[in-house]
C-alpha cells in the first residue's frame, strides 16, 4: 500500500471515529438536527454555509448504533478537507483494529441473502469505507424492514445486531442523505427519482 494511500485511509478513518463519537450530534458548529421516526439526522455547515457533514443514526438492539456519514473531514486547520462517506455500526464490545484490508463482515438485508464486505474495524466500531459500497448499502437500506449485522471481535467471534427498519422514514433518511452528500462532495444527482 502507498504512503498516500496509506495516510489518506488514516485520515478517513479518524474522521469516521470523530463522527461515531458524537460530534455530529450536537448543538455546536452550525448544526441542524432533525428526525425522520427513529432516525436521528444532523446536518451541519461550514462557516461560509455550505454543507459540510451529514449523519444519520439509528439505535438497534443492545446498544447498537447505525451511521450513515458524508463529511469533508480535515486533520489539521491549514489542510485541505478530504471527502468520504462511511457506514459504520458502533457497540459496546470491544472489537480490536482491523489491518488495512478490513475484517470480513456478514450483513443482511430482510430475509435475503447473506453479503460478505470488508468492514475496517477500530475499537468498537466496524465501517464500510468505500464510497461505491456505502452508495449501494444505502440504496438498499432505504427498501428493507430490517438489517442484521455480525461484527466479529479481534478473536474473530462474531456478533450479531440488528436494526428495524420503517421503510418509509428509512426511505426519508436515505433520500436526504444522498440530496446532501451530493451538495457535500459537490456531484450532481437526479433529483427526478427522489422525494422531496
Amino acid at each position: 500500500m502507498s504512503v498516500k494511500r496509506s495516510s489518506h485511509l488514516k485520515l478517513l478513518l479518524s474522521g469516521a471515529a470523530a463522527c461515531i463519537a458524537g460530534m455530529g450530534f450536537t448543538s455546536e458548529s452550525h448544526g441542524l438536527a432533525t428526525w425522520f421516526g427513529p432516525w436521528d439526522y444532523v446536518l451541519r455547515h461550514d462557516d461560509e454555509g455550505q454543507p459540510q457533514a451529514a449523519f444519520a443514526r439509528l439505535r438497534g438492539e443492545n446498544g447498537s448504533l447505525l451511521w450513515l456519514t458524508c463529511q469533508r473531514f480535515a486533520s489539521e486547520p491549514d489542510q485541505p478537507s478530504v471527502p468520504f462517506t462511511t457506514v459504520a455500526v458502533a457497540q459496546k464490545q470491544f472489537l480490536g483494529r482491523s489491518d488495512p484490508n478490513g475484517r470480513s463482515t456478514v450483513y443482511w438485508f430482510d430475509d435475503n441473502s447473506p453479503e460478505v464486505g470488508h468492514w475496517i474495524y477500530r475499537d468498537r466500531h466496524g465501517q464500510i469505507p468505500d464510497p461505491a459500497q456505502v452508495r449501494t448499502f444505502v440504496d438498499k437500506l432505504a427498501e428493507a424492514k430490517s438489517l442484521t449485522i455480525e461484527l466479529s471481535n479481534y478473536r474473530y467471534e462474531t456478533q450479531q445486531h440488528a436494526f428495524r427498519l420503517d421503510p418509509k422514514d428509512t426511505s426519508n433518511v436515505a433520500d436526504r442523505f444522498r440530496k446532501d452528500c451530493a451538495a457535500i462532495l459537490r456531484e450532481k444527482i437526479d433529483d427526478s427519482s427522489l422525494a422531496e
